[in-house]
């Protein structure tokens, strides 16, 4: 074991392309004031790995903070939504044109991304976002600075974090490693501010259910972040092929010491297969228009053969969709464990859900397909 997270972070020292996360604890200081030294040594670390001939990306937070700072209510109570809008339209003037100082300091062009919850989960503007990315990594050397557009992002189709955003970039662009720099050291196995006997874990081979209850939620009154949502990202970032470590952004050149093999924060390692473009987007980008409860015969199904999701095994159908729509699969405890394009609209599922194949044209006078969603169209999450 002990050698097999001593070769881990070995590999670390290969990632070619690379996506750092930033988070708003570290783009901004308590005041609500750019932290200038802190991200002038980041923008260093980030430009010499450019001049290494290395593809980097940066994914940031800190908008919201740096214009509620601007409007005099980062002191005041919880803004809502329409004020954080306002306020991230506001503080991203300053985020960007501080990050094109750090960088044009060493030579580097950065270029801004701003990004919606619908140009994730809309199939072409998915696939478009790499036709941008990659020529600005490939051809002009420009380093991406992405953010998600709070100012016009809609509450319910939010991106959700930018950790999550991350993480969708790294499987979009192929990366090698997905970097987290938050305010915490990495993920231990229980509060450490709690419980004195809590332990870093340095090395998670797997992202198990026991691993996912060491996380909590948000410690930031303002970010929307927390160990919780770092979790979820590395699982989406390692199923899409992209080693990711979380760890603690203050330390003194923590990128160039992690790709040194250093052992710090922690590596959540890459599955050994990459998962397919389009079942990334499948099973991570698209938002489900409806669910369906499966029994779990049909959930062993999934997960142990690959196999497709039967009328069968459908327990319960909710929601509003139609034949192609993508729709999120839920065990009989209520997890979720997949996403798929479904084959029959909600009306047709709830009359055939749990009977047999052979009951299909009797119960809809027509029988176009076996599965309700097939293997081919499905991605476990």
């Amino acid at each position: 074991m002990e050698s097999t997270a001593v070769s881990a972070r070995a590999a670390l020292a290969g990632a070619a392309r690379i996506v750092v996360k930033i988070g708003s604890n570290l783009v901004a200081t308590r005041e609500g004031a750019v932290n200038t030294l802190l991200l002038e040594g980041i923008a260093a670390e980030l430009a010499a790995l450019v001049r290494e001939g290395r593809e980097v990306l940066l994914v940031t937070s800190g908008a919201v903070r740096l214009g509620l700072a601007r409007m005099n209510l980062l002191d005041g109570p919880r803004p809502d939504l329409s004020t954080r809008q306002a306020a991230a339209a506001v503080g991203q003037v300053a985020l960007i044109a501080a990050y094109n100082s750090f960088f044009s300091a060493h030579g580097c062009t950065v270029g801004q991304l701003l990004l919606t919850g619908d140009d994730m989960t809309d199939r072409r503007r998915y696939l478009h976002l790499r036709n941008t990315l990659l020529p600005m990594l490939h051809r002009h050397t420009v380093i991406p600075v992405i953010n998600e557009n709070d100012s016009v992002s809609i509450e319910g189709v939010q991106i959700g974090e930018n950790d999550r955003l991350a993480a969708l970039i790294a499987g979009k662009v192929q990366c090698d490693l997905l970097v987290i720099l938050s305010d915490v050291e990495g993920l231990f196995t229980a509060d450490p501010t709690r419980h004195a006997d809590a332990r870093l874990l340095h090395t998670v081979a797997e992202i198990t259910p026991s691993i996912e209850k060491m996380a909590g939620g948000s410690t930031s009154g303002v970010g929307r972040g927390g160990m919780r949502s770092k979790i979820v990202a590395a699982k989406i970032a390692t199923r899409m092929g992209a080693h990711t470590v979380v760890a603690l952004g203050a330390h003194p050149r923590i990128i160039t010491r992690l790709l040194a093999g250093e052992e710090l924060g922690t590596l959540f390692t890459a599955s050994a297969a990459r998962l397919q473009a389009r079942k990334q987007w499948l099973g991570f980008a698209a938002a489900p228009h409806g669910t369906l409860r499966i029994d779990a015969g049909a959930a062993r199904a999934l997960t142990q053969r690959g196999s497709s999701l039967l009328p069968v095994g459908v327990r319960a159908v909710e929601g509003t969709f139609h034949a192609g729509d993508v729709v999120a699969i839920l065990d009989p405890d209520g997890t979720e464990i997949a996403r798929g394009l479904v084959n029959y609209a909600d009306t047709d599922l709830r009359l055939i859900a749990g009977a047999h194949t052979a009951q299909i044209e009797d119960l809809l006078g027509v029988h176009p397909y076996d599965e309700a969603v097939h293997r081919d169209n499905l991605s476990l999450v």
